[in-house]
């Protein structure tokens, strides 16, 4: 093992913690009161997402509340409106209210309006909320808002069955209940803490499939054994659906906690849609030792430029945070310790995580959302090295291989859980939020020496009930580098960042080169696809179909 590669925040990549200076005052509150319900420990996200429609990106923080022992008092589900880089409380006026044990958020238009809804993710019910377009939501009728009364974790919305709609994916954890509530901890000496989720026994997810009809209520409706997803089974925590092998049609991505992940490959044909796990065959359900690790949150990128979307996957502290690079060819290879995230991880509980290319240089660099899911994890472990509030993490990505920034001014020590990323200042970089458990949420300014221009992309597809054209793939050509981004509602853990895509543009070494343009490529969800030469940099640009 090399030694792990550090670097100063000189070398480019900074933030600036700027949580007053905008306005965002959000506290999560998790209700404990020292009976350490399992729930208690795992949330919650936060999603950045247009709800207005004005061009920039607004916040969701997902309060948890008070368990139902406790009083059962619901938390403060929080949306916050941009105001040109200003946020301001719009809460009550939204009629945004979760009634259950909240835990994260997806969005995306699923009734084809025009403005993108908000599913929020529980311990008990989950809620669907239908934008009115007017500022205001709706919350759908139980029976068809996909209300699992499971306890879920992350969810994420795509067109899996290529209808023009978004489908619902939500996966789901333990079946932990107030009512066999485990002690565990060191007891017999008077520490209980947060028990492992393998004290409980993994529940089964659930996809929804999109039934909108345009004149009526009906939504989503349960198919998950109709498309061969019965056996999706184990400690739900991430979820993400992207087309992972190049052939346009959406996949399904699940990382569980120390249960294997799972891979569901589209194999829609003639005949309908089905899918099938190919986790252990692509080698992304297990580590290199073949053992299954504790997967919280996912992110996917193209890290090494060969035109495939690759794989990270955050883990408990001592197993270190995964990489499955795709090669192209329905396998992954395992190169934690090729792309130097291992060590930097190694002490670290890894929770919410995103890809962004930070300093604009034309590749993706890594933010990590670290904390660890016991209070008192030095006095268990006997530990003086063990920390329950853990650093956050900023890497950059050097031609594939990543260096972690020293001082990059994310790294102050939380209990952190939700990470989202969006250009909130509309200065052509992206942004970080995190939500932090039973702490005040962190929003952090982009600071960074830019190493190029910005070329900024939104999709409105007109054709399709899915007008955010999630499941669009955007490949972006320089004189430098060919980028490829896919647009995606969910990610991270129980988070989802903007569907705005950034592109670093790195000058060329030509100084004799005319002024820079690049070449867009849109492939748009199930069919067709656009070419736009000679579009120039340093533009935020919408394509329109």
């Amino acid at each position: 093992m090399n030694p792990a590669e550090t670097a100063s925040a000189g070398d480019g990549i900074r933030f600036a913690d700027t949580a007053d200076a905008w306005g965002v005052g959000f506290h999560h509150r998790h209700g404990g009161q020292g009976e350490f319900y399992m729930i208690e420990t795992v949330g919650s996200g936060v999603a950045a997402f247009d709800y207005d429609g004005d061009g920039d990106d607004d916040l969701l923080f997902v309060d948890s509340g008070e368990p139902s022992p406790h009083g059962g008092k619901p938390g403060r589900t929080t949306l916050l409106r941009n105001d040109g880089g200003r946020f301001v409380d719009v809460t009550e006026a939204s009629g945004v209210q979760l009634d259950s044990y909240g835990m994260g958020a997806v969005t995306g238009d699923v009734d084809g309006d025009g403005d993108p809804d908000l599913y929020l993710t529980a311990f008990g019910p989950n809620r669907l909320f239908l934008n009115e377009g007017d500022g205001t939501f709706t919350a759908a009728q139980q029976e068809t808002g996909a209300a699992d009364p499971s306890w879920s974790t992350s969810a994420a919305l795509g067109d899996v069955d290529l209808d023009g709609d978004l489908d619902l994916y939500v996966a789901n954890y333990v079946d932990f209940s107030h009512d066999n509530n485990v002690a565990c901890g060191r007891p017999k000496s008077g520490l209980r803490s947060y028990c492992h989720p393998d004290v409980y026994n993994g529940l089964a997810d659930r996809f929804y499939r999109n039934e909108h009809r345009r004149r009526g209520e009906r939504l989503f409706v349960d198919a998950t054994a109709e498309f061969g997803l019965g056996e999706a089974r184990g400690a739900g925590l991430g979820v993400v659906i992207t087309d992972l092998n190049d052939d346009r049609r959406p996949d399904i991505y699940v990382a569980n906690d120390m249960d294997p992940n799972l891979l569901f490959l589209n194999r829609s044909t003639g005949n309908g849609l089905r899918f099938a796990d190919d986790a252990l065959l692509a080698g992304t359900a297990l580590s290199r030792r073949g053992e299954a690790e504790a997967g919280m949150g996912i992110a996917v990128g193209d890290i090494d430029g060969n035109g495939f979307e690759d794989l990270v996957v955050t883990h408990l502290d001592r197993q270190t945070n995964a990489l499955y690079s795709n090669q192209g060819n329905g396998l992954f290879l395992e190169h934690r310790f090729v792309a130097g995230i291992a060590e930097p991880s190694l002490p670290w509980v890894g929770f919410g995580v995103a890809l962004a290319d930070f300093d604009l240089d034309g590749d993706l660099d890594l933010a990590i959302a670290n904390g660890h899911v016991i209070h008192d994890i030095s006095a268990q472990e006997t530990r003086n090295d063990a920390l329950g509030a853990q650093p956050n993490q900023l890497l950059e990505n050097r031609g594939g291989r990543f260096t972690e920034i020293e001082d990059s001014g994310i790294s102050g020590n939380r209990v952190s859980r939700g990470l989202a990323v969006a250009d909130f200042d509309l200065d052509g970089d992206p942004d970080l939020v995190i939500s932090n458990c039973n702490q005040r949420a962190e929003v952090y300014r982009n600071e960074s020496t830019r190493k190029g221009e910005a070329v900024q992309v939104d999709l409105l597809d007109r054709e399709s009930a899915n007008p955010r054209a999630i499941g669009a793939v955007l490949e972006m050509r320089s004189r430098t580098a060919v980028q490829r981004r896919g647009i995606r509602a969910g990610s991270s853990y129980l988070s989802q960042s903007s569907t705005t895509r950034t592109f670093g543009i790195a000058p060329s070494a030509n100084e004799a080169d005319d002024p820079e343009t690049v070449e867009l490529r849109v492939q748009w969800p199930g069919q067709g696809s656009l070419q736009l030469p000679g579009l120039p940099i340093g533009r935020r640009l919408r394509v329109v179909r």
